[in-house]
């Protein structure tokens, strides 16, 4: 048995080294174009190379369960096809037996893609972000296209936009700046002539800009002024402010996403049981306002002349001003402003908490779905296997294609169903974080058929 464990396990990790490799560089192909376009806009081959670098980890999540299916198909395929897995069938090995080793594979991969989804790809990303920014400003020549205006530059805002009507390596020619006034509102408008670039220590970017006129001159100073030079600085202290963008819910490690999972939760219990609580507050409060109110129409109607008691249908006399019936209705009225307020505050906090709770479903939501996609894409390997096995023996055994396209249709509505319950996780109510364990729920019954099938 083992020299057939190991025949088996040879032949699919060979094919599996070969299919990551073509489907890793496929894949990558689009990186690979935008790290050319970097290289041809001046950025230096070496941050060229840490960028493509920082992509790779997203690549493999995606890579080696594709490529673990195609290997399975592809071996499992020739071994039914070269009639061996009859004559191990023959020799008594069951089905479940000949399964064990792919299995074994899956799991080995699902544990290396749960590392890579949990803490290395989300890392990556997170560097590769701060790496685009810093090569944003650091090598702003790689991002500043003659003939269009680039907004959002680091250090600069996202409303200042740098426009280059030429260059020629680092001079740049006909250059107009637009920046926001903080307190007018308005627009500052700085052309020159040229500018040259120079690179600084501290991770900033200087224009030297030549024959400059601006408009106004400053905030404080209205008007147009020239300049023969002026230098302009791109980024104020980039390593300390703008190199460490704000997490996003991607960027961010399964350990952290776990302690914030945890902290959103006990925040949502928190507010819904506050709700709750001035839900019943309230109800009490309307009670009372409502009695009170009604005792308060009584003693005005009492207090009429000639007027009825509601309660009693006698006939009373207006009390002497000043009597104990116009303290009474004084302090009845006084006691149902006093509830209305009471009331109106009640639901005015009520309405609050209804909104922050809303919100928190929403980040809970986002964060309880990404943390599932993680753990179900890493357990796409074993389950493509868990298909790729059974149904690849089947489409070979038959000569027809029919397992050959479940697999793919599994592969295909497995990533489906990843991207929809990403595009619902801002939609707590639709569950997408126990949407997203469909597939795998899936792969389990059609595995569980293929053996049967087979056995």
């Amino acid at each position: 048995m083992r020299i057939l464990h190991r025949y088996i396990a040879q032949n699919l990790i060979s094919t599996f080294l070969t299919s990551l490799v073509v489907l890793s560089f496929v894949m990558m192909v689009g990186l690979l174009f935008k790290a050319t376009r970097y290289i041809a806009s001046g950025a230096s081959f070496m941050s060229v190379v840490q960028f493509i670098g920082f992509g790779f980890p997203g690549t493999l999540s995606m890579s080696i369960p594709i490529s673990a299916l195609v290997s399975t198909m592809l071996v499992f395929g020739r071994l039914s096809a070269d009639s061996e897995i009859s004559a191990m069938r023959a020799c008594g090995v069951s089905m479940r037996r000949i399964m064990l080793t792919p299995f074994l594979l899956g799991i080995a991969l699902s544990a290396i893609c749960f590392h890579i989804t949990g803490s290395v790809a989300p890392e990556s990303a997170y560097a590769r972000r701060t790496f685009r920014n810093i090569v944003k400003t650091s090598d702003v020549l790689a991002v500043i296209q003659p003939g269009k205006s680039i907004a959002g530059l680091p250090g600069l805002g996202p409303d200042t936009s740098v426009f280059v009507g030429t260059r020629t390596n680092d001079w740049l020619y006909n250059v107009r700046i637009q920046e926001p006034l903080k307190r007018s509102g308005g627009i500052r408008d700085i052309k020159a002539e040229c500018a040259h670039v120079i690179q600084q220590t501290n991770g900033t970017v200087r224009l030297q800009m030549f024959k400059v006129v601006m408009n106004p001159l400053s905030e404080n100073r209205p008007g147009v002024g020239q300049a023969e030079s002026v230098d302009y600085i791109l980024g104020d202290d980039y390593s300390s402010k703008t190199a460490l963008p704000p997490r996003r819910i991607k960027d961010t490690p399964s350990r952290e996403l776990k302690a914030e999972l945890g902290g959103l939760r006990d925040h949502v219990e928190g507010l819904e049981k506050r709700i709750r609580e001035l839900s019943s507050e309230l109800v009490a409060e309307t009670l009372a306002l409502d009695s009170a109110t009604a005792q308060l129409e009584s003693l005005r109607a009492a207090g009429e002349p000639g007027g009825t008691s509601p309660a009693a249908g006698l006939v009373l006399v207006l009390p002497p001003a000043g009597g104990d019936g116009t303290n009474a209705l004084a302090a009845a009225e006084a006691r149902v402003e006093k509830l209305r307020s009471r009331v109106k505050s009640l639901k005015a906090r009520e309405d609050k908490d209804s909104t922050d709770l809303a919100e928190e479903r929403v980040a809970l939501s986002s964060v309880q779905t990404e943390s599932t996609n993680r753990i179900v894409l890493a357990l796409a390997s074993l389950c493509f296997i868990a298909v790729a096995v059974p149904y690849g023996l089947k489409g070979q055994r038959r000569e027809s294609p029919v397992g050959t396209i479940v697999c793919l249709s599994v592969c295909a509505v497995y990533y489906l169903f990843l991207v929809m319950t990403e595009s619902l996780a801002k939609h707590p109510d639709y569950y997408p974080h126990i949407l997203a364990w469909c597939p795998v729920a899936l792969c389990a019954i059609l595995s569980i058929h293929g053996i049967q099938r087979n056995t």
